[in-house]
This record gives structure tokens, C-alpha cells and sequence, in this order.
């Protein structure tokens, strides 16, 4: 069609009727409209061959597209189902544990595996922390067991020797503690020394942004998070309440209750932000009284058994869980008044069960456990039903597949954006052309069409006036 208009304009290019001699305006000025309409009439038929081209090209487009979408989301899938883990001859759920993942380094090399005494979370939930100590180094992980950041004990540099126990604070300050040297390190969040604490055989640290707990032999000692002294229990108070046989594990809640585990004595104790006791529970036979201690074995109504419990961690819900090294699981109980709820886990080497496990701690942003079992060189990540809130829950099961397909969506999102947006240009584009063609017919096709109306109308006058002559 375009064609068509362009050869029209170049026949009579710059020839121009003569309309000497015609008679009535009226007769001009409806050849004029009529010249006009044609024109007009010309562009649109074109425009609309135009609008059917690119519609088809519009259609196959868009196939294409959907194809390479779920080409993509196919690959997502089949690398989602590939580096999700599966479990040992366990499955994903065993004795109350939903196993997630778990971590025995980050490589094939001695120095690459790990011998984890302890684990936490770091604030923000997307990584842990641990205490390599037979290799004198804190490591950190993400939540898929990429290493990200390995810290070496040298005194010259952080003063820290053999790194034993470690607890990081909602604002990001660290505390180290080595019970070898009788000494707690305080590091900012930029891991800058701010402080040493000396205290007896340090085995356990938690805090919040206000205080800092140290456990150690004999009972355990309250700090601000800078490590000013606060107060103490030991083992040679007055009050029985206040005796302790090794505080192996240690908790703080947000309005600074403090939650006690005296390992030895087989017990819990809560202390108000004062500390006063709250209640004490009996988790077992104490195992300072002698062999008699064990599941079963003891005449008193132990609910929870434990055996020899060595972590402790805090929930979003407000509720407590134990970890136990001789039992091989977790007991839970409501934090508020100490009353059992139910234990989960068993032993065994697989992936999802426990063998000696020694720490416990808990990411309330992704809603899963995380413990350290050092005989086995591993950090398992796992999660118990009801510990957590909606939201927590639904990133912790998206976490792997956004993980495994990231960088595929946003290859799918940037294919679908640029789509849209070329679409949205092109009808901008032909919007501009038409709007053009129906308001501007000085155009050369416009001129064209207008020249062969006028030659066609002159033709008709002039044989017109030779019947009247």
C-alpha cells in the first residue's frame, strides 16, 4: 500500500491541474474534501495492513516467550529437586525433627572440616557462627553451608588462644569464651576488642543488648553487654536454689529473664532481671549423685529423663528447648512456668538424628535450630513444630528453592519486563504515526494521493465543459 501512494506521488510529482475556467467554489472545495478524504482513507488501509503485521509478530512473540519461561522454570525445578537434600536413610522428618540440612565444613582438605563446640545465629538470621576450637578459628557459614568468613585466634591480632563457647547480640557484639584460659573476649560488631573478662573455667555465654551471661564450674555472673560486673550465684551460696555443678548453657529473654542449666545437677532455674529465682525444674537424675542417674532408673517423676543436658535456646513462641548429649534429644517446655511439653529426636550418625550433641541455638527469622555435635564434626539445621510464626515458616521453606533458582527468576523477570516494555513503545510508536498521517497531509504519500484526486477531478471538469460547449 505504501508503495502504491509512493508511486502515485512520483507520477505526478510537482504537476499541479489548472483550475482556470472552472466555475463555483463550491464545486473547488468539495474536490478539495473529497482529495482529502481519499488521502486519509489511503493512510488508514495502510496503517491497518501495518496493525495486522505486527500483531502476528506480537503473537509468535509472545509464544516463544511462554516457551522460554517454562523452559527456565523446568531447569529451576530439576536443580531445586538436585541440591535440596535428602537425608540418610531418614527422610526429612524422624522422632519430631524436620531435618533441613546439614554441615561438616567446606571442603575435602584437614584444615576445610570442622569440630563445631558450639553455634549461633548471627543477628540478621541469614548465617552462623561457630567455635572450631581444635583448629583455633571461629568460623562462619550461611544458612546453605557456604563458608563466608573465617576469624584465626592469634593474641597478637583479637587476643583470643583456643576459642571455646560464642554468643553474638542482637546488635551484633560478640562474645568468645576460653575456658582454657579462664577468660570471655567482648568484640564490637566490626570484631574490634572492647574488653576481657577474667572468670573461672568460662563454659557458656548468652546476651542480649543489655546484659551478658557467663557460665562456668561453679555458677554463673551477670554483665552489662560491655562487660561491667552486675552480680553472681555460685556454688557456695547459702540458698540450694543457688548451687550449680557446671552451667554448661545459658539463655536471655527480652526482658532480661535469665534461664539457667546446671549440667551436673540435671536441673533448670529461671531468674527474674534481678535475680531472683522463678522456679526450678528437675529435668533428672542429677549426675553428681552418682551411676544412678539414667532414663527409667530413678523413682522420682523426672517428666523430660534428661541424662546430661548441654544447650538451651529460646523460641519465637515462648518456649524453652534442651538439648541433651547423652540422651540424643530435644526437650521442650513453656518458658514462662517451666512445665514440660514434649521431647524430640533420637540418636543415631544419619542426618537428622544425634550423636553427643553439645549446643543449641535458635534463628527466630527463619524458624529453625541449629546444633553442634563435635564427634562427628557437624552443624545440623532443623526445625520442630511450633516454634515459630507464619512468616518465619514460609521463609524458611522458601529459603532453598529461592536460593537454588535465583538467578533463573531474574533472568525470567528481566525477559518479561523488556517484553513489556518494547510492547509498550511500539503502540506508543504507532499512536505517533497515525496521529501524524491524520493531522499532517503535507506528507509525500499524502501529496501524492492528493495530486492524483486533483488530476482526476480536473479530467472530470474538463470533460464536463466540452458537452456544455
Amino acid at each position: 500500500m505504501t508503495d502504491k501512494i509512493k508511486d502515485l506521488g512520483q507520477d505526478f510529482k510537482g504537476e499541479e491541474p489548472n483550475w482556470a475556467g472552472q466555475t463555483g467554489e463550491s464545486v473547488t472545495s468539495d474536490s478539495e474534501t473529497n482529495i482529502l478524504d481519499k488521502a486519509t482513507t489511503l493512510r488508514l488501509s495502510e496503517a491497518n495492513t501495518d496493525d495486522k503485521a505486527v500483531r502476528r509478530t506480537r503473537t509468535v512473540a509472545t509464544v516463544i516467550l511462554i516457551i522460554l519461561i517454562l523452559i527456565i522454570l523446568s531447569a529451576c525445578l530439576l536443580m531445586y529437586s538436585m541440591l535440596r537434600p535428602g537425608g540418610l536413610n531418614v527422610g526429612r522428618q524422624h522422632a519430631g525433627i524436620t531435618w533441613i540440612r546439614s554441615i561438616y565444613g567446606h571442603g575435602l582438605e584437614p584444615l576445610d572440616l570442622i569440630n563445631p563446640s558450639s553455634v549461633t545465629f548471627a543477628p540478621d538470621g541469614q548465617s552462623f557462627w561457630i567455635t572450631d576450637s581444635p583448629r583455633f578459628r571461629l568460623v562462619n557459614y550461611d544458612l546453605n553451608g557456604r563458608l563466608i568468613e573465617i576469624v584465626y585466634a592469634d593474641w597478637r591480632e583479637n587476643q583470643m588462644i583456643h576459642p571455646t563457647r560464642i554468643a553474638i547480640s542482637p546488635q551484633g557484639w560478640f562474645y568468645v569464651a576460653e575456658q582454657t584460659y579462664n577468660v570471655v573476649h567482648v568484640f564490637n560488631e566490626d570484631f574490634v576488642h572492647q574488653a576481657r573478662i577474667d572468670i573461672e573455667l568460662p563454659t557458656a555465654v548468652a546476651a542480649n543488648d543489655d546484659m551478658l551471661l557467663i557460665g562456668s564450674r561453679r555458677g554463673f555472673a551477670a554483665f552489662t553487654f560491655d562487660g561491667e560486673p552486675i552480680g553472681m550465684h555460685a556454688a557456695d551460696s547459702e540458698d540450694e536454689i543457688n548451687r550449680f555443678d557446671y552451667v554448661h548453657a545459658l539463655a536471655l529473654d527480652n526482658n532480661n529473664n535469665s534461664f539457667v542449666l546446671d549440667s551436673f545437677g540435671n536441673r533448670l532455674v529461671k531468674y527474674d532481671p534481678e535475680g531472683v529465682p522463678v522456679y526450678e525444674v528437675l529435668l533428672g537424675h542429677p549426675g553428681n549423685e552418682g551411676i544412678l542417674g539414667g532414663r527409667d532408673v530413678d523413682e522420682r517423676d523426672f517428666q523430660a529423663h534428661m541424662q546430661l543436658p548441654q544447650g538451651i535456646a529460646l523460641d519465637g513462641n515462648g518456649r524453652l528447648y534442651i538439648i541433651d548429649m547423652f540422651d540424643f534429644s530435644v526437650a521442650v517446655f513453656y518458658a514462662e512456668t517451666g512445665e514440660f511439653v514434649k521431647k524430640v529426636g533420637t540418636h543415631g550418625t544419619e542426618d537428622g538424628r544425634f550423636l553427643n550433641p553439645n549446643c543449641i541455638d535458635y534463628n527466630p527469622s527463619m524458624d529453625m535450630f541449629a546444633s553442634a555435635e563435635a564427634s562427628l564434626g557437624r552443624v545440623q539445621l532443623f526445625a520442630i513444630d511450633g516454634s515459630g510464626d507464619l512468616p518465619s515458616q514460609l521463609r524458611r521453606q522458601l529459603g532453598d528453592f529461592l536460593s537454588a533458582c535465583c538467578i533463573p527468576l531474574i533472568i525470567i523477570l528481566i525477559i518479561i519486563a523488556a517484553y513489556l516494555i518494547s510492547r509498550f513503545l511500539a503502540k506508543k510508536r504507532r499512536e505517533k504515526e497515525t496521529s501524524a498521517d491524520l493531522t499532517e497531509p503535507n506528507t509525500p504519500a499524502a501529496r501524492a494521493a492528493a495530486n492524483k484526486a486533483k488530476k482526476a477531478n480536473s479530467s472530470a471538469l474538463d470533460a464536463t465543459g466540452k458537452q456544455q460547449e
